[in-house]
C-alpha cells in the first residue's frame, strides 16, 4: 500500500493507493504466456487421448481472466484526504464509483476503533451524525501513520480553550 501526505499552500493532502505490481500490459502478458503454456499442455494430453484435460484448461484460463479483469477494475482505487481552509475533503475512487464527502474541520471528529473479533483498526471521521472510514487501502501501519497525523492537524486547527480565571469572591 501507497501513502502520500503532502504539504500545499493551503493545507494538506494525504493520497492512499493499494499497491499495484503489473501494468495493463503485464497482466496481458500474463494471460497470454499462460494461455500459450496451459494450451500447449492441455493439446498434447489431448492427442495422447486424455482430451478430459481441455475442458479444466479453458475453465482455468476462464478464472485467470476473471481474476486479471477485476485487478484492472480495480487498478485506479484511490483515496484522497485534503484538510485546507476549514474544510476536510475526503474522495474515494472504487472501481467507476466516485465518492466526495466534505465536513467543516472545526467539527470533524476523528475516532480510532478495533471492533471485536477484528485485528485491525478503524478510522473514523464523524460529523453531524455522518461518518466515512478513512484508510481503508492501507495496512494497519500506515492505517495508524495517516491517523496520527490527521489527528495532530485536526486538533492544530480547534482554537485553543481558555481557562477563565475564578474571580475572588469578597464578602
Amino acid at each position: 500500500m501507497s501513502l502520500v501526505a503532502a504539504q500545499t499552500l493551503t493545507g494538506r493532502t494525504w493520497v492512499a493507493r493499494p499497491n499495484r505490481s503489473l501494468s495493463a500490459l503485464g497482466r496481458r502478458l500474463v494471460f497470454v504466456v499462460t494461455a500459450a503454456v496451459s494450451g500447449t499442455i492441455a493439446f498434447v494430453f489431448s492427442c495422447i487421448g486424455a482430451w478430459p484435460v481441455a475442458p479444466f484448461t479453458g475453465l482455468e484460463l476462464a478464472l485467470l481472466w476473471w481474476a486479471l479483469r477485476r485487478t484492472e477494475a480495480c487498478a485506479h482505487d484511490v483515496e484522497t484526504i485534503t484538510l485546507e481552509s476549514g474544510h476536510l475533503t475526503i474522495e474515494t475512487r472504487r472501481g467507476a464509483r466516485l465518492e466526495r464527502h466534505v465536513f467543516q474541520s472545526y467539527w470533524a471528529r476523528l475516532q480510532v476503533i478495533k471492533p471485536p473479533g477484528q485485528a485491525s483498526h478503524r478510522v473514523l471521521i464523524r460529523s453531524h451524525g455522518k461518518e466515512v472510514e478513512v484508510g481503508s487501502l492501507l495496512n494497519e501501519e500506515q492505517r495508524m501513520a495517516l491517523a496520527k497525523d490527521l489527528k495532530q492537524d485536526l486538533a492544530a486547527l480547534q482554537p485553543r480553550q481558555s481557562i477563565p480565571w475564578k474571580q475572588a469572591q469578597t464578602t
